[in-house]
């Protein structure tokens, strides 16, 4: 939009061009963070596994996932990862599944330490 501002003569153009300007740069600075987006990967056939391993298949959707990363980061966008992803996805499927009560109630703390036994994971 900049160089079509620099080559417009038409000085009712060139003001329609900055308030363009002025728009896009006002909703990437305000409108943007308020919007959460989430992107799913499934795993289709054509992809190929290391093996055919429940490991091998989360290791493929994962480089999936870092290719899917640096493209929205080529394109500025940033691309928030949580600390501990299985705790976000719970409290994502609660805040889902219970939209009004979440909003009030949210989950204790120690239903997160109850992932571990569940998943076999253990502290050493």
């Amino acid at each position: 939009m900049r160089k079509y501002l620099d080559t417009e003569d038409v000085a009712e153009c060139r003001s329609m061009i900055e308030d363009n300007i002025n728009m896009v740069s006002d909703v990437a600075a305000h409108e943007v963070t308020t919007h959460r987006f989430f992107v799913i990967f499934q795993y289709e056939p054509h992809m190929k596994a290391r093996g055919n391993t429940v490991k091998a298949i989360a290791e493929r959707l994962n480089e999936e996932a870092e290719t899917a990363r640096r493209y929205l980061d080529l394109c500025g966008l940033e691309v928030l990862e949580p600390e501990y992803s299985d705790n976000s996805v719970l409290e994502l499927l609660y805040e889902t599944i219970n939209k009004n009560t979440a909003r009030r109630v949210k989950l204790p703390d120690g239903v997160f330490d109850m992932l571990t036994p569940v998943h076999g994971i253990y502290g050493g």
